[in-house]
């Protein structure tokens, strides 16, 4: 995983690539020790997106500026200025998710969003906002609205104990941390000021934690801690997170103009303290997914910050709220059009008016208009009043980014419970994550809750299925070779105590997968073998014993330079050569009914590797002769990408270390090709579609049919030469291209 990402830029202009404009309102702009027992696994497969910075952006804007969340499924921008989401454009990386979710699939959920901090100073509402979608652009350095400004870079760190950013302190799979505050009235180490801002003197530190458990690899929980740093008492104060949700497929639709920002349909549930949006109209059968903020929770003064809870708040904090004559904290929502004018959905113009969009939720009727029919919205989920935050005082408020499938196959126009099923699904285990053992969320360390006997009510907590095995996939001539190591197998349960695991689980994508437009090569990922433990309810209780394509090996395998020992190998056969396949290796435990829990399975994510299988090394010529495939080749094959530079044909039965010549009939050079079967074919198509970690047999080198000066071939006979490197052998064939 990369260790630097891309600054803020200073500049519009510096991203070097014109931001499509677009077109919102009506009015056209350029938008753009030891973790437990469970995590000891290496990270085989983390699909991360980074840009590596200049010298002089980092003196300008600090060392890491904003990172996407790669650990999951869910790709959530993270930035050290109060933004969440990167407008898909301009001061962000190019290509990187904003809030995709699946990764890989181009389905996004967010254009930009940020941390509102609203409070009455010194007799005058002020609100501080991370991001306010007034300006169309989305974020440029000094844009009113974009209120925060960094104070550090951002750090990473992990519970996986193998992972590069391994710390024994980390919440999550990958903890994202970094400091930003509202108290500069200009961009540090510039002269570009921050128009419109009044600063309420606000440091924030701000830690997300995500997870690549398959039950918990669907949201992002952010966790903000707000200190009042000025020497004025902050009164009746919200705290809130501010989004433009767009839910569209940017490999599908363009994230350009009106239209594509203008389908949205927007939901709220009060008892839930969540605010949702889907897309209603505009890319149906390629955005059939919700996205939801939740409010989890938080802490003033050593109570829990949410309405739930105020029962058990105590009496000192009770009094607090009759001061002011109010039951205490609750959650509200508000929607309005980006640059409306209508007296009821218009969008804010000034502090005042943002302070009382955060102080009021918006009106039943209105709720169901918008929630019924498509618009070009934006979104406010706020939790308050907190009766007076005092200088120095710290103030801590959670949500969650929560993504989901639409259940089913509802059609996208409708919002029901039963459309709503696996949303609410997945906020529960949000919920559940951000409890820890806190089993009935009052916020007290009731008798029995103390799993860990630390004195501590402890957060962050989730039942963890068993160690993921180390996986090694070999490729071969029309078949894979699947390896695991049996370390799940002491995996102990860290709430039961027990050792329960309880089997394996093998997938496979098909031929094809990959290429899909918003394909989701971890959905395409079907089962096609389990192996388990004898004896009880649960699995097909096969047993480890060897037979068919298992084999429980007496002796481990090892293979050069690495030190893993494999004692499980599987083989796959019947698979087609030059076709990309992906395969994973699962092990999960028994559940535990005392929890109500069903049996917990580890990442498929997380063992994921790519296969190609291909034709073995043929050193010397003495496994027969070179070939091409598909021979003639047609234009458009079934692995072909859309692209012209995303085209390809094989040579096969290659020595391990050779020179390929293509030649036209009449004898001139097309195209030089140095083979060496320990590299990753050097071209686009692997690059746009496979992995520099992928498995390959050795024997079959990939061409793009591009010549060395770099001209597609027409269609006509071919000639190419093969010499062996070592032997200085050569052989001969020719092949056709059809276009």
């Amino acid at each position: 995983m990369g260790s630097v990402s891309s600054s803020i830029k200073s500049a519009h202009s510096s991203s070097g690539i014109e931001p499509a404009p677009r077109v919102k309102g009506g009015c056209s702009k350029n938008r753009q020790g030891k973790t437990l027992n469970r995590l000891q696994t290496p990270l085989c497969i983390v699909i991360s997106i980074f840009a590596f910075l200049s010298e002089g952006q980092a003196q300008q804007f600090g060392e890491k500026a904003e990172i996407p969340t790669s650990i999951g499924q869910i790709g959530l921008t993270v930035t050290n200025i109060g933004v969440i989401g990167n407008s898909f454009r301009g001061p962000f990386s190019q290509g990187a998710p904003s809030c995709e979710y699946p990764i890989g699939s181009g389905i996004e959920h967010l254009f930009d969003g940020g941390l509102w901090v609203g409070a009455f100073v010194r007799g005058q509402p002020l609100v501080s906002t991370g991001a306010a979608g007034d300006d169309a652009n989305g974020y440029d350095p000094g844009d009113a609205g974009y209120e925060f400004t960094f104070r550090s870079g951002i750090t990473e760190r992990s519970s996986i104990f193998d992972a590069q950013f391994y710390d024994p302190r980390a919440i999550s799979h990958q903890d994202f941390l970094t400091d930003f505050s509202d108290s500069s009235l200009r961009i540090p180490g510039s002269n570009t000021t921050i128009r419109e801002h009044s600063p309420i003197f606000a440091d924030v530190h701000l830690e997300s934690y995500a997870w690549n458990f398959p039950f918990a690899d669907f949201f992002v929980i952010l966790n903000y801690s707000v200190t009042n740093a000025s020497q004025d008492p902050w009164d009746n104060v919200y705290l809130g997170l501010w989004a433009d949700f767009v839910i569209r497929n940017v490999r599908v639709t363009a994230p350009r103009g009106t239209d594509f920002f203008s389908h949205g349909a927007n939901g709220f549930i009060d008892s839930l303290q969540l605010v949702y949006v889907y897309d209603y109209d505009g890319d149906p059968g390629f955005t059939d997914s919700y996205v939801s903020a939740k409010l989890l929770g938080g802490d003033w003064r050593g109570a829990l910050l949410h309405p739930k809870a105020w029962p058990f708040w105590p009496d000192s904090l009770k009094s607090s709220y009759a001061a002011i004559d109010t039951a205490g904290p609750r959650v509200r929502a508000q929607f309005w059009g980006f640059r409306s004018t209508d007296l009821e959905l218009g969008s804010p113009r000034n502090d005042g008016e943002r302070y009382g969009k955060m102080s009021t939720t918006i009106k039943p009727d209105l709720l169901e208009q918008i929630r019924t029919s498509p618009g070009n919205r934006l979104t406010l989920i706020s939790l308050g009043p907190i009766p007076q935050i005092l200088p120095g005082e710290t103030v801590n408020f959670v949500l969650a980014i929560v993504t989901a499938r639409k259940f089913g196959d509802r059609p996208s126009t409708i919002d029901d419970e039963i459309s709503r099923q696996t949303l609410l699904e997945n906020i529960r285990w949000a919920e559940r994550a951000y409890q820890g053992e806190d089993k009935n969320g009052n916020g007290i360390l009731d008798p029995g809750e103390d799993g860990n006997l630390n004195g501590v009510l402890d957060r962050y907590l989730l039942p963890q299925p068993p160690i993921p095995p180390a996986v090694r996939v070999v490729a071969e001539d029309r078949k894979t070779v699947i390896y695991w190591d049996k370390r799940a197998e002491q995996s102990v349960d860290p709430i039961s105590g027990r050792t329960d695991f309880e089997g394996y689980r093998i997938y496979r994508t098909q031929p094809g997968d990959d290429l899909e437009v918003g394909g989701d090569l971890l959905s395409a990922l079907t089962l096609i073998a389990e192996f388990d433990s004898v004896g009880n309810t649960v699995g097909t209780n096969s047993g480890f014993q060897s037979r068919g394509n298992f084999q429980n090996l007496s002796t481990p395998v090892n293979f050069p330079g690495d030190p893993v020992d494999y004692h499980y190998r599987y083989e796959v056969d019947g698979l087609l050569n030059g076709w990309q396949y992906v395969f994973a290796v699962t092990a999960y435990d028994e559940g535990d009914p005392v929890q109500n829990l069903q049996p917990l399975e580890s990442s498929r994510l997380q063992t994921s590797t790519r296969a190609i299988p291909g034709s073995s090394v043929n050193d010397g010529f003495r496994n027969g002769t070179v070939g091409v495939y598909p021979n003639p080749y047609y234009v458009r094959a079934a692995w072909d990408g859309t692209a012209e530079r995303d085209r390809k044909i094989y040579f096969t039965n290659l020595p391990s270390e050779c020179e390929i010549r293509i030649y036209t009939l009449a004898g001139e050079t097309v195209d030089v090709i140095h083979h060496s079967s320990s590299q990753t074919p050097d071209i686009r198509w692997f690059q746009t579609f496979g992995s520099s970690q992928a498995a390959y047999s050795g024997g079959d080198a990939a061409w793009d049919l591009i010549s060395e000066k770099d001209q597609r071939l027409a269609t006509g006979l071919y000639l190419f030469a093969v010499r062996d490197k070592k032997t200085g052998d050569v052989q001969q064939g020719k092949f056709a291209i059809i276009r």
